[in-house]
């Protein structure tokens, strides 16, 4: 079985990355991206667990967990705080408010995920569970979206000039069964590409920067020749001549998991 759990969070790409964990384990997400909606959601679905930031727009998540706590329908529900500061008290102060426990957003995805599903019954726990994997070279052709048998062969150069996604796209990328290695600054790629072969360039932009094009554009003239996905921040920023001359696919934020991968695929395959 799966469990069905409330994300209530208002940055997307936290949201994305956790929907995304989420789904590749087995269970199945609810969102809301602000308090209210989120104790309406948890009073009509009554999720299994309950996954709540501290900073909310329209009600904090203090005050959900008290409006969630006052209803006979769902103060019985785990709620784990979502806190983006370090937690130096094992979660104390939390409980005592009234909180099942917390998880710190920078958890890496394979703790995370059987963290928070130390919360939950023995029956709904997923994590013990792999994501489904690529299909065996011989067998039919895999819909739109989803990784080829060759992904966990295919070496991906990430160019993250976007710290403010929390490593959304290395994420997905690394769930999907490729080989991923981050630069995050001129030098770091330098010595990524001097040292190692790669199938793909992927840069993730975040803020249509001048900086962030610059370090962009330095990186993909020491890759020439290898196909390049641009990932903006809004479908109506112009990247210019970024990734020119050479096999080239954008995608725009918000940015779906199966867009994502089906992007790559098409960039390594077609």
């Amino acid at each position: 079985m799966s469990a069905r759990i409330l994300i209530i969070e208002d940055n997307q790409a936290n949201m994305d990355l956790m929907t995304y964990l989420l789904q590749a384990f087995g269970h199945r997400p609810l969102c809301a991206s602000d308090g209210e909606m989120g104790v309406a959601l948890a009073t009509s679905e009554k999720p299994d667990l309950i996954l709540c930031d501290l900073h909310l727009p329209k009600l904090d998540g203090p005050g959900v967990l008290a409006r969630l706590r006052a209803n006979p329908a769902t103060q019985a529900i785990p709620i784990l705080a979502a806190s983006a500061l370090p937690v130096t008290d094992g979660c104390a102060a939390l409980r005592r408010a009234g909180f099942s426990g917390c998880l710190p957003k920078s958890m890496e995805p394979d703790v995370l995920i059987p963290a928070l599903e130390s919360f939950l019954p023995a029956h709904l726990r997923c994590a013990g569970a792999q994501p489904v994997p690529a299909p065996a070279a011989s067998a039919a052709p895999a819909a739109a979206g989803a990784p080829s048998a060759t992904a966990a062969r295919s070496r991906v150069l990430l160019l993250d000039a976007a710290p403010e996604n929390s490593g959304l796209v290395a994420a997905i990328l690394a769930h999907s069964g490729y080989s991923v290695s981050t630069a995050a600054n001129p030098m770091d790629a330098g010595v990524l590409l001097d040292g190692h072969q790669f199938d793909l360039v992927l840069c993730e932009l975040g803020l249509l920067e001048a900086g962030r094009l610059a370090f962009l554009g330095d990186a993909l003239e020491m890759a020439p020749g290898l196909p390049v996905l641009l990932i903006r921040p809004d479908a109506e920023d112009e990247l210019g001549t970024l990734g020119a001359g050479r096999k080239r696919s954008v995608l725009s934020h918000p940015l779906e998991p199966q867009q994502l991968v089906g992007a790559i695929e098409a960039l390594l395959h077609n």
